[in-house]
């Protein structure tokens, strides 16, 4: 089977609101999870399965949770033992009672999809779905749906994320909440209808390609302060605005920028408890708060539309035009 997966995998390192129109539709996000564990867990039958599910579930059982073909006649029996491990059951029951609905994120949905079909009228709105992977990928996104493991979600105290045999990191932990998960969807769905297909593959071009998903999440969700759409604290984007000229200084400094080292794409372009080579309170990742802005002063000289933006990929032209001074 061939699919797309864009993954933020957390723990491998790797109200009312209204759109600026008004116009949002509500928007629905399926509940694959409580779907599959209504099924006879000794003998699950999929053809049970609503409709709507029917794709997801291919891509759940092959790509997801890995256990064989869609198609398999030992399906049922694999599906059965999943259904009935214990500890999936325990995780099943935390994913119950800290979603019993969905409400908050689909009316955040809601708003980010009007803005983002306002933006981009010819592009397509996936179906969003939740699901159980036993800690594997947080977020999926395979052609035109988005997989959201809410057992990641369980808040940064959850016993689970310390019981695993490689325990998550506490500042990954950090971000394993309700309020990351619109946020990480979104990402995920901006990264593969946008891939990151450099003229020139170096870090210069990692980082200001990460600061246009950060600027598109922006006009998507208007109601989320900038550290959110970062995964900054509050702090940890002080630090940047304070220190930007530091940042920029110390990657030119060390004749980063030009460099396509798969090492230097893992130290400053993945998640990280700090940057590399800078201080501890500086957060994971702080060469993209230059990318940001890299990319608001590229988008204030350019006067480009959004669509023209994201398919841009020659990167040393957008720091040209930018004439980038932090």
């Amino acid at each position: 089977m061939k699919f797309k997966s864009i993954c933020i995998v957390f723990f491998i390192l790797l109200g009312g609101c209204t759109s600026k129109q008004g116009q949002e539709k509500q928007f629905e996000i399926v509940r694959f999870d409580k779907h599959l564990f209504a099924l006879n867990p000794e003998k699950p039958d999929v053809q049970e399965l609503p409709t709507k599910d029917s794709t997801f579930f291919r891509l759940y059982v092959e790509g997801i949770l890995q256990i064989g073909k869609a198609d398999d006649q030992e399906m049922p029996e694999l599906l059965s033992l999943f259904l009935q491990d214990s500890i999936i059951l325990e995780v099943y029951d935390s994913v119950k009672l800290k979603y019993p609905d969905m409400a908050a994120q689909e009316r955040e949905f809601a708003i980010a999809f009007a803005n983002y079909t306002e933006y981009f009228p010819l592009r397509s709105i996936p179906k969003v779905y939740t699901h159980i992977s036993g800690f594997n990928q947080s977020i999926v996104v395979d052609s035109n749906l988005i997989g959201i493991s809410l057992d990641n979600y369980l808040g940064e105290n959850c016993v689970f994320y310390q019981m695993l045999m490689t325990p998550i990191p506490r500042y990954i932990c950090r971000r394993m909440n309700e309020r990351e998960i619109v946020r990480d969807a979104l990402y995920g769905w901006i990264s593969a209808e946008f891939p990151f297909h450099p003229n020139r593959l170096d870090l210069l071009s990692g980082i200001i390609y990460q600061g246009k998903v950060i600027y598109l999440l922006e006009k998507l969700l208007p109601d989320y302060n900038l550290a959110s759409l970062f995964g900054y604290t509050l702090e940890q984007l002080e630090w940047c605005r304070d220190n930007e000229e530091n940042i920029w200084e110390f990657m030119v400094d060390n004749e980063y920028l030009f460099e396509n080292q798969q090492m230097l794409f893992r130290k400053y372009l993945n998640e990280a408890p700090f940057s590399s080579g800078m201080p501890t309170e500086s957060p994971g990742k702080a060469v993209v708060w230059c990318g940001y802005r890299i990319v608001k002063d590229y988008m204030k000289k350019k006067n480009a539309s959004l669509e023209e933006l994201m398919k841009e990929q020659d990167y040393h032209k957008m720091l040209r035009v930018a004439a980038y001074r932090p």
